[in-house]
């Protein structure tokens, strides 16, 4: 009776978790898993069934077996997606292959009888079930493919690092868990010929265990990353000793409870040693305990605190593997958070444009500030006495704009990134999961850090402006083709016109001339969408200008060539001092990029107004969207374009014009749902006239 208990809790148990995962978030993997909660719950219920209710429990055994069938290519499945990078396209043939082998298992189903799986003389008396042959290798092949998953998220799991692991290691726990204790039960089968149902509680109760900690996972920790962490050999050679221990000390236990004769039962010591073991799994993945650990190593069994050569030849492999410039900002941050055990990093890097340091990327720091602007004695603290700023010293006393984004971020170390005696970036460091003080070793392995981070960057940002550059050339290439037809269609029709005074009352010439003309029209045509120009240098004449109204112009300017276009326009006045012509040629260029995302039956919304110090303008669509990659690395940047036919020249002009204002431009796209420009310029209340130049 306390059995049937048990196991309609685990039952239940790991049915709200299935629909828990449904709801919360429909990836591939969190689907797949949530299948084979099902799965898992049906199981428990028929087995049940079987042993106290059934009046044919032969006929309820073929239907848990089937269930039991589905169970390998869920759980493959799913660790091949699980918390991973890669798409289900990605998946290599391999795997492929075995997934698609694992339907091998129900179709058994349809050529064996039961019989020719299993035979149970007193199913409900004795709870044993018989393995001929044929059930012998199929229970192999479930136990084979249960261990080839767990395979896959140990994979998972030990590319992880840092509070990233922290996220995900109860979800981890609790499907390992479940697999172990599938792994246990088929391992029984094959070693005594025999399914044991008596140990149906065993996995009842370990379902149990796993589905809380996979609630508690998804509900307060999330696990939406993938890092590195790196480990000591003689932190891995602590681990073993643990895990030998572990197994000492329970063999010692049960050898006790016999001595002293204490009554127990196989199915309680099966789950006392499969309890203890989620708890001993726990306790060596806590980032807290594995930081104690290395920590009391270096101190105690390493003349130094530090293995240079090892953090060097790390940070050297993480950016040897980076394609972008965003995967050197992470390999930096990750480099870092993982060489000092922090909870937290960002990078700043100066903008040219903006003269000020903006936050380049960030990890688990979500109130990391926008900008930072470091005084002039910051910048000498940095570059003349060669230091790295720490809040909690005396050496430097930060001004009042500093200590506001020293508490913003809650910054334990300001790290400067130098290169060319000037201050390139600037790193945020968070304080340490295990609080621990630094030495002068940790300072040098810092600035040692910095410096070959310093040099990535500005290599990655010098490779991307020398092939904008040989882009420029190509285009320059290019232009003087054109030109040279364009040329020569000129001198066409410079030769019809001459013609044409002498001529022109001739009806065949007429029509020679026409044919002529509509010919050169269509060459030209082709020419100009052939040929992109780049804007150069040029006099920006602004002057005090309404934006909402400017944009009314435009689109009825639109409107007049595309009278089906579905524009809908929202906003008040917006004053700024703005070269019209010019910010004229921005919302074209916007809202015809809009046009042609949406196609026939998309809305373009448009929308004007002011925010603080700033005019902006918005214009959404509900087209196609943009990629978050195609965002950061290529959107702004000249020749770089998802469209056909572009050149991708359109928005770097924006970019351009909006900049030269002393404004801002910005994209936020979802794919598939749409994309949003949102263009800010200073709203400068001054009306008198002036000249700058872009």
């Amino acid at each position: 009776m306390l059995g049937m208990i048990i196991s309609l809790i685990a039952s239940l148990a790991v049915l709200i978790l299935s629909c828990y995962l449904m709801f919360r978030k429909r990836t591939a993997a969190n689907v797949t898993l949530s299948v084979g909660m099902v799965l898992l719950a049906l199981i428990e219920f028929t087995d049940q069934y079987v042993l106290y209710h059934a009046a044919e429990p032969l006929f309820w055994k073929h239907i848990s077996i089937a269930l039991e069938s589905l169970l390998p290519f869920t759980f493959l499945f799913f660790s091949l997606t699980y918390a991973r990078q890669t798409s289900v396209k990605s998946i290599s043939p391999i795997w492929w292959i075995l997934l698609v082998s694992t339907f091998l298992f129900p179709a058994s189903l349809l050529f064996f009888q039961l019989n020719d799986f299993i035979y149970a003389p007193d199913l409900q008396t004795e709870k044993m079930m018989f393995l001929s042959q044929t059930g012998y290798w199929f229970y192999m092949g479930m136990m084979i493919y249960c261990i080839l998953a767990l395979i896959n998220l140990e994979t998972t799991f030990s590319s992880t690092y840092g509070s990233e692991r922290w996220r995900m290691k109860f979800k981890m726990i609790g499907i390992a868990s479940i697999l172990s204790v599938l792994v246990f039960y088929f391992s029984q089968g094959l070693l005594y010929r025999v399914i044991n149902m008596s140990l149906m509680p065993v996995r009842s109760c370990v379902l149990i265990i796993a589905s809380s900690l996979i609630g508690y996972s998804e509900a307060f920790r999330g696990n939406d990353v993938r890092v590195q962490v790196s480990r000591y050999i003689f932190y891995r050679s602590f681990t073993l000793l643990i895990v030998g221990l572990y197994l000492i000390i329970l063999g010692l236990v049960g050898e006790g409870m016999r001595y002293l004769d204490i009554p127990y039962s196989k199915d309680l010591t099966a789950f006392l040693a499969f309890a203890s073991g989620i708890m001993l799994f726990i306790v060596l993945l806590s980032e807290t305990l594995r930081r104690k650990v290395k920590v009391i190593i270096s101190k105690h069994f390493f003349t130094h605190k530090h293995d240079y050569r090892d953090a060097w030849l790390k940070i050297t492999g993480k950016l040897s593997e980076c394609k972008t410039l965003t995967d050197v900002h992470q390999a930096v941050l990750k480099s870092y958070i993982e060489a000092f055990g922090l909870t937290g990093a960002s990078l700043y890097l100066f903008n040219k444009a903006r003269k000020i340091y903006t936050l380049a990327a960030h990890l688990s720091m979500p109130s990391a500030p926008a900008d930072f602007s470091p005084s002039a004695e910051l910048f000498a603290y940095f570059l003349d006495r060669d230091r790295i700023l720490n809040p909690h010293d005396d050496e430097y006393a930060p001004t009042t704009e500093e200590s506001a984004f020293i508490r913003q971020t809650e910054s334990r170390l300001i790290v400067p990134l130098i290169f060319n005696k000037k201050v390139e970036g600037i790193v945020v460091l968070k304080k340490q999961l295990i609080l621990d003080e630094f030495i002068y070793e940790d300072y040098d392995l810092m600035k040692t850090l910095a410096k070959q981070a310093s040099q990535s960057l500005v290599t990655f940002t010098l490779t991307e402006e020398l092939i904008e550059t040989r882009e420029f050339n190509a285009v320059s290439k290019l232009s003087s083709f054109v030109i040279h037809d364009i040329k020569n269609l000129t001198y066409s029709i410079s030769l019809m016109l001459n013609n044409a005074e002498n001529f022109i009352d001739n009806s065949e010439f007429q029509d020679d001339m026409l044919k002529t003309l509509k010919n050169t029209v269509f060459k030209m045509k082709h020419l100009i969408q052939k040929l992109k120009v780049l804007p150069e240098k040029q006099s920006l004449y602004t002057r005090l200008a309404d934006v909402s109204l400017l944009t009314r112009e435009i689109i009825a300017d639109i409107q007049k060539m595309q009278a089906d276009a579905e524009i809908l326009f929202q906003g008040s006045s917006a004053f700024a001092v703005v070269d019209g012509e010019e910010i004229k040629k921005v919302i074209l260029n916007l809202v015809m990029n809009a046009l042609e995302s949406v196609g026939q039956k998309g809305i373009i919304r448009i929308e004007t107004g002011t925010d603080g110090n700033y005019a902006f303008l918005k214009v959404s669509d509900n087209g196609c969207g943009i990629t978050d990659d195609f965002i950061k690395n290529h959107l702004f940047k000249p020749f770089r374009t998802t469209k056909e036919k572009g050149l991708g020249i359109g928005l770097y002009q924006c970019k351009q014009i909006v900049e030269a204002h002393g404004g801002n431009i910005k994209a936020e796209s979802v794919p598939g749902e749409g994309t949003v420009f949102t263009v800010r310029l200073p709203a400068l209340a001054s009306p008198h006239y002036a000249v700058h130049t872009i």
